[in-house]
């Protein structure tokens, strides 16, 4: 991701926490959270290709900025969880498992970008065990996708997009 799209993303994330916050009462928040979401892990799989991002005066603000407004958009996050497992509980029929992993990724991607922060105290109610067992339930019949289909710097700590797999493209590079 270039600085401009980067910079793009950081102002549209800043807009869509500004109308979750100031106009909830009028805007489809399920869909401006994830937007935000998606961008959330957007940036983050640009950070861990390209670690500098983390260095950029801009990111460093938008982080601790940010982190100050999302504690009074929390609620949003903890549907966003929900509305996963409720996804999970359902029948698949496209590509519904490719969005569940990237939602999970976007779960822990809020927990990694901001560690240290105000938001961090937060993390302890973004239970995900719960989520993580539909996951692995699910994945049983619905998981697997191609190793072409995974997003580049998804980490392998993302287990999900490799179950049930139990071995990720990384740990198979190192045998």
């Amino acid at each position: 991701m270039n600085q401009e799209t980067l910079y793009q993303k950081i102002e549209r994330l800043f807009c869509t926490l500004k109308a979750l916050r100031e106009q909830y009462k009028t805007i489809d928040t399920w869909a401006e959270t994830r937007q935000f979401m998606d961008d959330i892990v957007d940036i983050y799989i640009a950070l861990k290709t390209n670690p500098s991002i983390e260095e950029d005066t801009k990111f460093q603000d938008y982080i601790r900025e940010s982190a100050i407004e999302l504690t009074s958009c929390t609620d949003y996050i903890y549907d966003f969880i929900f509305k996963m497992e409720q996804t999970l509980d359902s029948t698949f029929y496209n590509d519904e498992w490719i969005g569940i992993c990237w939602q999970r990724s976007a779960v822990e991607a809020i927990k990694e970008m901001y560690q240290n922060t105000c938001l961090e105290e937060y993390f302890d109610d973004l239970d995900t065990e719960e989520v993580d067992d539909f996951i692995k339930e699910k994945g049983e019949y619905e998981g697997y996708i191609p190793q072409a289909q995974i997003p580049i710097g998804i980490p392998s700590s993302h287990w999900w997009w490799w179950y049930p797999n139990t071995t990720t493209k990384v740990e198979a590079d190192k045998k």
